[in-house]
């Protein structure tokens, strides 16, 4: 079951929408835009956040708002918004897709598979695939150049973490929140460690995919 974070006013127009993506299988849990200081509580792994910015004045404070907690920083945000936002939108990073309010629920659901199985998330069969690398998200498995590699669970989180993000550069905090959770009482060395395991397993041809910058942590490489 997707877990999906609806952040927004408690209004009867959102706790439709939430009944609505309810009944079709998700995981819904809907907090008030007043309350986003609760936020770094929640213990639960959201695959996306629904931010209806509806009732405020401007954007991108919004937007900042929510980022600046711990449980949000890299959380896939689509936005609900008026048609006065829109001018803002080129100037707001970090935004998977917007809607323009009221959002019809049945089209709502429609964008929020779309966005889940674009982000590799969503349905039976899912695979990740980076160049000569794939990933099954069911069955846990991994192939490289049509071979096998035998991970740990942790092993698959970190490269399947990575493997949806290429490109972007993520500290060792980062990491350990994302994958071993925020209650993971280990060190950030937990990360070095899985990260030099699995470039041992990936093997001199394939290793440097998994890149180091420096000062800051790692990154997935596209392509060599």
């Amino acid at each position: 079951m997707e877990a999906i974070l609806l952040i927004g006013p408690q209004a009867v127009s959102l706790k439709s929408l939430k009944s609505h993506l309810v009944k079709r299988g998700f995981q819904v849990v809907l907090l008030e835009t007043g309350d986003l200081g609760s936020l770094e509580q929640v213990k639960e792994r959201f695959r996306l956040g629904i931010l209806d910015a509806t009732g405020d004045g401007r954007l991108a404070p919004l937007v900042e708002r929510v980022r600046a907690k711990d449980g949000a920083k890299e959380l896939p945000l689509l936005v609900l918004l008026k048609e006065a936002h829109l001018r803002e939108l080129p100037m707001i990073s970090g935004l998977e897709d917007f809607l323009l309010a009221p959002a019809d629920p049945e089209f709502l659901e429609t964008r929020v598979k779309f966005l889940l199985k674009r982000l590799n998330h969503l349905g039976p069969g899912t695979g990740i695939r980076v160049g000569a690398l794939n990933l099954d998200v069911d069955r846990y498995e991994v192939t490289l150049d049509g071979e096998p590699l035998e991970l740990t669970y942790k092993e698959f989180e970190l490269l399947k973490f990575l493997a949806t993000h290429t490109g972007r550069v993520f500290s060792r905090d980062q990491l350990l929140n994302q994958v071993w959770g925020y209650d993971f009482i280990g060190g950030t060395r937990t990360v070095d460690v899985h990260i030099r395991r699995l470039r041992a397993k990936l093997g001199p041809k394939y290793a440097s995919l998994i890149a180091t910058v420096r000062n800051v942590g790692y990154k997935f490489l596209e392509s060599l």
